[in-house]
């Protein structure tokens, strides 16, 4: 089977080498690697450039700057495999990351296969545990967003089941949830692991990084609003669990937006409203233990809350 490796890179030379060396030196060779460089200022492109010139199986494409959503949709256009696999360009993944993964594939005869994921160079555990969930467990297992979260470097998926789904463009953070919640609506079965593969590097230039601000981070309301509406018409039975979810990711948008000195506005307003008319929901839920349940309902009502926080927990 081949596997179509996805690559959007923008301004990441230093760590580029080390990504690009995890990927064409796996142990699966049954691979295309595709980058596509978004309008890179540094010498990214150079470096793809040279690594297309030893290693014929990887592709690069130059687009004009346009954002990570506009790059990935880039790269889908280009899919040739059976599968892929999105790797964020200053991530690296272990040496069998995908045989691994291609193995489970073949054995259990699912669409999509997840992996664990860690921080730098922590280093992996071997054991891991697994289970194969049918797809209502699984859309079940992603509006809880715990053990299978919106992450989408630790999936491997069927090339078939991205039919009409694209990254959109007017959402650069909570995009990788909304692409992961479209083509969940395809799925027959996913064999969830958390085997430790993928490296996340803790890049404080990345936008999950940076200081909160309505135009990127803030558009992960967006995001879950799509999510929320579709569960309603789709699993109605999860949608108790899909406001709970929406409400929580607006706390977290609150306190970092509060922390990050962000002022008050209609913005800010609208997500308090959201977690104020959730409060049951999210209790019902349990996803929230008492002391951050309190938070939540504090903050829903007074935004500085958050700086009080940060402040306390600094003195501490």
């Amino acid at each position: 089977m081949l596997v179509s490796v996805l690559i959007p890179v923008y301004n990441v030379a230093q760590y580029l080498p080390k990504c690009l060396d995890s990927i064409v030196n796996q142990t699966y060779q049954q691979l295309q690697v595709v980058v596509v460089d978004d309008g890179s200022s540094d010498n990214s492109l150079s470096i793809v450039k040279d690594y297309a010139a030893k290693y014929s199986f990887v592709e690069v494409y130059h687009q004009e700057n346009a954002g990570v959503a506009a790059a990935r949709n880039n790269l889908l256009s280009h899919v040739k495999g059976d599968y892929i696999l999105f790797v964020d360009s200053d991530d690296w993944l272990e040496l069998d990351m995908i045989e691994f993964l291609i193995s489970k594939i073949e054995k259990y005869k699912v669409d999509v296969v997840t992996c664990g994921m860690v921080v730098n160079d922590t280093a992996v555990r071997k054991e891991y545990k697994q289970e194969c969930w049918n797809q209502e467990v699984a859309i079940q297992k992603f509006l809880f967003h715990k053990e299978l979260s919106g992450s989408l470097c630790n999936k491997l998926v069927k090339t078939s089941l991205l039919h009409n789904v694209v990254f959109h463009c007017g959402i650069s953070y909570g995009e990788d949830a909304l692409f992961c919640w479209q083509f969940f609506q395809n799925i027959s079965s996913l064999l969830y692991t958390d085997r430790q593969l993928y490296h996340y590097r803790m890049n404080q230039a990345s936008i999950s990084h940076q200081n909160w601000d309505l135009d990127k981070k803030g558009t992960d309301h967006k995001a879950w609003a799509v999510i929320v509406s579709d569960t309603e018409k789709w699993w109605p039975q999860y949608l108790v669990i899909a406001k709970a979810r929406f409400a929580i990711q607006d706390m977290w948008a609150l306190y970092f937006a509060s922390i990050g000195g962000y002022k008050y506005d209609e913005h800010i307003r609208v997500r308090q409203l959201n977690i104020r008319g959730n409060l049951k929901n999210i209790r019902k839920s349990q996803l929230l233990k008492n002391g951050v349940f309190l938070f939540t309902c504090g903050i829903s009502c007074w935004y500085g809350l958050g700086r009080v926080i940060k402040y306390i927990k600094k003195i501490k």
